[in-house]
């Protein structure tokens, strides 16, 4: 039930040791430079990044690696990224990522064609293809760092520099940007000793962080969300230590104002939403939700009020993009087209439908938390997932049935606490809120959707993430 998918790709984007120049050559040729960082959390390591360079002829070779311990609900999991590129000046050619973990096995090679980086991913449900347009030429996080001290910064001073990072770009982020923003010179001291610096204010997809990078342009220290910390070290020291868990879930977590003794059961939430501008998100729905300034109503559906005003499949032009299959959510492939066929039996109300399908989920997909790409051909052969898994497979089962289906992301009630979730939302005449992983149609009051649409708007959680605050109002 845990959205902590966007919140490791943002991890993983910005710890990785960004120390290279793009005005002068990157190395001398066939030399090799490295770079250390240890990650923290409340002064506990939690994992560790490396990088290298290599100088071949006209030829640059990147590598990068990074390794997160996460507990999951009480289990240790260990995260492991690896990406290679391979450059011409500071143009990427190829590249080839794998993520790792007791979860997931993920593959993804590129190639540069004409004006398109052709993105293979390989996971274990097999291979899916998509081709990316390069606008314009996308930078190498590892690279920003001597892009922004190649001349004396002023304070003040902001660069808007498009990325290229795998993760966010499996996930459908076509045009990921970082913006940076100068914020003065300060001196830091790390065990390393005391380094004179720019302190610089990177925002990427709504999220913060916070760099110290020397006039060489070496990052010294990094402040990300959600309270995380790098710092350079020896290769000898990192080695040497074990990392402890970092439980990204309780440090994600808003806590409630008052308990709901039932909330699944809840048929009316009143809140105040703090630390956000509610215009900025898809919060004010007109069917569902509705909003005052910064207080939210929530009104679900009733689960007998559904009068379908179409039969299956729906074929008005109104939400064509959302009948379609994309990147993750295939819905258009042959064992998701089989099963989604099986399970309706001939079923042409979409509302039965939609019923169906979210009560097959529900029951048929075991209930772990996993670190993957939500990616439904996965989920459909592995049946295994947390809330990400279910409403990308209702999403790719749903949109072959013909029923047009969004991804939804927000907050749910779950203990005291509100948690980061995902499900579903789907057109019966009128938008109704499904969520497989609870097995609620509808789902619930407690649901408080901020985003939606298709995976690839998942980023726009980071805009909340540590800055949201919740206060329950009436929850009857």
């Amino acid at each position: 039930m845990r959205v902590f998918k966007t919140l490791l790709v943002l991890t993983i984007l910005f710890v990785l040791p960004l120390n290279f120049s793009v005005s002068e050559p990157l190395v001398q040729n066939g030399t090799k430079q490295e770079s250390w960082m240890g990650i923290y959390s409340d002064d506990k390591r939690v994992g560790y990044s490396y990088n290298s360079i290599i100088k071949s002829g006209e030829f640059t070779e990147v590598k990068e690696f990074t390794n997160l311990k996460i507990n999951l609900l009480g289990k240790d999991t260990e995260v492991y990224t690896e990406g290679s590129y391979m450059l011409e000046g500071y143009k990427i050619l190829s590249f080839e990522y794998e993520m790792r973990s007791d979860s997931i096995n993920l593959q993804a090679f590129g190639k540069r064609k004409a004006d398109n980086l052709v993105i293979t991913l390989d996971t274990v449900s097999g291979k899916t293809e998509r081709s990316l347009p390069i606008k314009k030429e996308l930078i190498l996080p590892t690279l920003i760092p001597k892009l922004l001290t190649e001349n004396k910064l002023t304070n003040g001073e902001k660069f808007d520099i498009p990325l290229f990072e795998p993760l966010s770009i499996l996930m459908g982020m076509d045009d990921p940007v970082s913006t940076n923003t100068i914020e003065g010179e300060e001196l830091i001291e790390i065990a390393l000793g005391k380094f004179d610096t720019y302190k610089v204010f990177s925002d990427f997809q709504g999220s913060r962080s916070t760099s110290w990078i020397t006039k060489r342009g070496e990052v010294i220290k990094q402040e990300f969300p959600p309270g995380l910390i790098a710092k350079r070290e020896s290769k000898k020291n990192i080695l040497s230590k074990k990392n402890s868990s970092f439980n990204i879930i309780n440090k994600t977590s808003i806590p409630a104002n008052i308990k709901i003794d039932d909330p699944r059961e809840l048929s009316y939430l009143k809140i105040k939403l703090e630390g956000i501008n509610t215009k900025d998100f898809d919060i004010d729905d007109g069917y569902r939700q509705t909003v005052n300034g910064q207080i939210v109503e929530i009104r679900p559906n009733k689960s007998d009020m559904y009068e379908s005003s179409y039969a299956l499949p729906y074929d008005l032009a109104e939400y064509k993009e959302l009948t379609q299959a994309d990147f993750l959510i295939q819905s258009d492939d042959k064992d998701i087209v089989a099963i989604t066929k099986k399970v309706l039996n001939g079923e042409k109300d979409p509302a039965k439908a939609s019923k169906k399908i979210n009560n097959w989920i529900y029951k048929n997909l075991k209930k772990s938390p996993t670190v993957s790409l939500p990616n439904a051909k996965d989920v459909l052969k592995t049946r295994v997932g947390d809330c990400n898994e279910h409403a990308a497979l209702f999403s790719a089962m749903s949109r072959a049935a013909g029923i047009p289906t969004k991804t939804v992301l927000g907050t749910m009630y779950y203990k005291d606490s509100f948690y980061y979730h995902a499900w579903n939302e789907v057109f019966l005449g009128e938008w109704v809120a499904v969520d497989s992983t609870y097995g609620q149609f509808p789902a619930d009051a407690t649901h408080i959707k901020l985003i939606e649409g298709n995976l690839a708007k998942s980023g726009e959680i980071l805009k909340v993430v540590g800055k949201l605050n919740i206060e329950i109002i009436d929850a009857s």
